[in-house]
């Protein structure tokens, strides 16, 4: 999710024959991560794909599978195909008027509309299947009559694979395809955006309000099972079934929903979290995916938002158990941000507990100071112990000692860091913490130690001390490096030094 603690980075450039210690400056430690190299150059970005909008797909689907259809094309007797009046209604030549059907195989609450004998099942198929096309305006510059072009491309082919007579046969059914007449047909996303044909009702459950909808629009072949279980039902096939929303679903939440159904992109931020939560729940993923999207984008931009949407959005990110990780994460990050408004909020709130409340006041504190933002103060913990413990197994035996300070620096924070999360989480935990932590380190001095020593020839007996920048008792037989301070502790008659402040 393009956060934490860059260990597997590549380390600093240094001159050839020098050891890895000799380079000055945090090596694996987070602060790294500001000056890590970037790449000499970045590949160009890719043009967008045209491709026909969702809602296109969707319901192109749906007419494959001839699901929820209330127009039936006739020649003769024969059923020829069938399909939606509410996507029909965008070719203003066609009359989907409702007439009860003349034949058994027409069912009362479909219109039927007949064509000439000239004409094939798979040229019809053909031609309303158009009246499903529409491209994706985004690819196009956004223009209203972007898809035109493509669509009368479309024509054009079917056109070279009809005969005169059978083309002639179309057209009086459809009206002529010449772009004038293809301009006139409505956007497909406005065309569905109507109550006309409305063939169900979605009932909230609070107050009972019924909402005009379109099966072919809420049910679906891939998506939509909610609605798909709901009108098979008994009762559920009728000419208008009435569908009943989910406990908690506001009019005002169900009405956003249904606008990002039906095509639009407008994401309402009044209720973004109940929509999001409930797109889930009605199975209409893409719905839910530019929700996602719109909020994670405003969390990008959180300077914008308020202390109480901040905190409610990580409220909410802390509780879902199926949000998804980079959304947590944005949300996280974003309240951790501005944590010094948000904290006043989450003071006279429970939404979050006092406990978590207090880690993350900690979790700003530490993004003030490197710049990093993790999910808690434990993982933060690990990943910065890992980089220090392979920034100090790297360390030569005669590394300068500016290097060695920033390196005691470091874990001087992450030890206040520990403290914070001891007071926090238990005493007992964080002190084995520490302690593990500590045998490690002293195994890497004595190793260091023992390498200086061998390297200088010291006589038996001697062995070399490393000083840091705390106060470490020097033993009788040591030798030290030059520039330390020196203590001598009288009532102990014992020796300390630390590298120079």
């Amino acid at each position: 999710q393009g956060i934490w603690f860059p260990s597997l980075a590549p380390p600093p450039r240094r001159k050839p024959g020098s050891a890895m210690s000799d380079v000055v400056g945090p090596m694996l430690m987070l602060p790294w991560y500001n000056s890590a190299p970037l790449p000499d150059k970045t590949e160009p970005p890719k043009a967008k794909s045209i491709g026909f909008t969702v809602l296109s797909q969707r319901l192109e689907r749906v007419l494959a599978e001839q699901l929820f259809c209330d127009v039936v094309f006739l020649r003769g007797q024969e059923v020829l195909c069938r399909a939606h009046r509410v996507v029909l209604r965008r070719n203003p030549t066609l009359n989907l008027q409702f007439e009860p059907g003349g034949n058994g195989s027409v069912a009362p609450s479909e219109v039927a509309l007949t064509v000439p004998d000239a004409v094939s099942a798979e040229s019809l198929r053909e031609v309303v299947r158009l009246h499903y096309l529409e491209v994706d305006q985004i690819g196009l510059g956004g223009a209203l009559d972007a898809s035109r072009p493509a669509l009368l491309a479309a024509v054009d082919a079917l056109k070279g694979r009809t005969s005169a007579e059978e083309w002639r046969a179309l057209e009086s059914v459809f009206g002529v395809f010449q772009p004038h007449a293809v301009a006139s047909w409505e956007v497909l996303r406005t065309a569905v955006a109507t109550e006309r044909f409305a063939d169900c009702a979605l009932r909230v459950a609070a107050g009972g309000v019924l909402v005009p909808a379109h099966r072919v629009v809420v049910a679906g072949v891939g998506d939509g099972h909610y609605f798909s279980a709901s009108l098979r039902w008994p009762g559920g096939d009728g000419a208008a079934p009435s569908v009943s929303m989910p406990e908690g679903l506001s009019q005002e939440a169900l009405m956003a929903l249904l606008r990002l159904r039906y095509g639009g992109d407008d994401v309402d931020l009044d209720c973004v979290l109940e929509a999001r939560h409930f797109a889930e729940i009605l199975d209409w993923p893409l719905v839910q995916k530019l929700i996602e999207d719109r909020l994670e984008a405003l969390l990008a931009d959180a300077g914008q938002v308020d202390a109480e949407s901040l905190l409610a959005v990580l409220s909410h990110a802390e509780e879902s158990l199926n949000m998804p990780p980079r959304l947590k994460v944005a949300a996280l990050s974003a309240a951790i941000r501005h944590w010094s408004k948000v904290t006043e909020v989450a003071a006279a709130d429970d939404s979050l507990p006092r406990g978590r409340r207090a880690e993350l006041g900690v979790m700003s504190r530490i993004r003030r100071r490197d710049g990093h933002v993790c999910s808690s103060l434990e993982e933060y913990l690990h990943a910065a112990a890992d980089d220090l413990v392979e920034w100090e197994s790297s360390l030569g035996s005669g590394a300068p000692v500016a290097v060695r300070k920033k390196l005691d620096s470091a874990w001087e924070h992450w030890h206040q860091m520990l403290f914070e999360y001891g007071y926090l989480f238990g005493a007992a935990t964080a002190e084995q913490w520490r302690e593990r932590v500590a045998a490690r380190r002293e195994a890497f001095r004595e190793e260091r130690s023992r390498k200086m020593g061998a390297e200088m020839r010291l006589p038996a007996g001697r062995v070399w001390f490393e000083a840091t920048v705390e106060w470490r008792e020097v033993p009788q037989n040591a030798i030290c490096p030059g520039g330390l301070e020196y203590r001598f502790d009288m009532q102990t008659g014992r020796n300390y030094a630390r590298i120079s402040a």
